[in-house]
């Protein structure tokens, strides 16, 4: 019986200290969990990363980034744009998250500019118009590192779609006017007035945008995307990008006009660069180099020596680039 008592005894201290350990075990467990909860995870800062040549690789998970801008038709020259796009701003979440807490762009700040078509005519819609296909993806990036003025624009956006990587666009072409008219660190911060608030930034609205629009002179024509007036030339590529030894898709809201054709620009600075000295920029002839007579194309086309020329066929084409001495004539 004593013995009896004795286990029964043995028995119940077991079980009151496992039941006493289990519970701080699950406090322990519990106050741990609480402590996660009340304290997020600061996510790790994401920086560009580039190919063996110095191309910026487009990062597989932008459009998952942070909404801080959207704007519809925004130019910088007088007049109606050609086309009015829509454009979305998305910006990297770490960049993001330093900016709210400090106001200032790190090293490493990536804001990627989607642009789409504006779409309308869809039912049950009946008016108004929505973001549609996508027309282009470029990139603003803050990298000292790479580049010695820190900030480099990008354009993704090629003859065959959206390209993976892409160098560095010219000075000239995007980063000059950002320096000059940017509200804060090469950022045109007066557009993005989600972002400003979210820093406690002020900003004063909408007449310090305008009166920091940039002063371009107004393209020649203004054709609109339901009547384009002319025929678009090179597939929309810029030329001013071509004849400078780059692919560069142009935008459909930044044309200029000239002879038959109109032609599409990355920029403005590219466009006023175009006006300026078309003969130079545009297409040279308006008859085939290798089959004389032939009406060109004005989407099959080669660059030889800093000018554009176009071309009948796709073979006369691939004859012109076999011999181009032949088919030019020197002046």
């Amino acid at each position: 019986m004593n013995r009896f008592r004795s286990i029964l005894t043995t028995r119940t201290l077991f079980l009151a200290l496992s039941v006493t350990a289990i519970a701080a075990l699950t406090l322990r467990g519990g106050a741990n969990v609480a402590a996660a909860q009340s304290t997020p995870r600061s996510a790790s800062p994401a920086n560009p990363q580039y190919d063996e040549k110095g191309a910026v690789k487009l990062p597989a998970d932008y459009r998952q980034w942070v909404f801080v801008g959207s704007s519809l038709g925004l130019s910088y020259t007088e007049g109606q744009p050609a086309m009015e796009m829509f454009h979305e701003t998305l910006m990297e979440p770490s960049a993001y998250k330093h900016f709210v807490e400090t106001a200032t762009f790190r090293e490493g700040t990536m804001l990627a500019l989607i642009l789409h078509g504006p779409g309308e005519n869809v039912l049950p819609g009946r008016h108004g118009r929505f973001a549609a296909a996508v027309h282009g993806v470029e990139m603003a990036v803050k990298d000292s590192s790479h580049r010695p003025e820190g900030w480099a624009y990008y354009n993704f956006a090629g003859a065959n779609g959206i390209r993976l990587t892409a160098a560095a666009m010219p000075k000239e072409s995007c980063y000059s006017c950002h320096a000059e008219h940017a509200k804060r660190d090469n950022v045109f911060l007066q557009f993005y007035p989600l972002l400003a608030e979210a820093a406690h930034i002020s900003t004063s609205g909408n007449d310090a945008a305008a009166a920091d629009m940039i002063a371009y002179p107004a393209p020649a024509t203004t054709p609109t995307a339901k009547t384009p007036t002319e025929p678009l030339a090179l597939n929309g590529l810029d030329p001013v990008a071509l004849v400078d030894g780059r692919e560069e898709m142009g935008k459909p809201e930044i044309v200029e006009a000239h002879g038959p054709y109109r032609y599409q620009f990355v920029s403005e600075p590219n466009r006023a660069r175009f006006a300026k000295d078309p003969a130079r920029f545009a297409i040279q002839n308006s008859t085939c180099l290798v089959v004389p007579g032939a009406q060109i194309d004005p989407t099959l086309f080669a660059v030889y020596e800093g000018h554009i020329y176009g071309f009948a066929t796709t073979d006369c084409v691939s004859e012109f680039k076999d011999q181009p001495a032949k088919f030019v004539k020197k002046p």
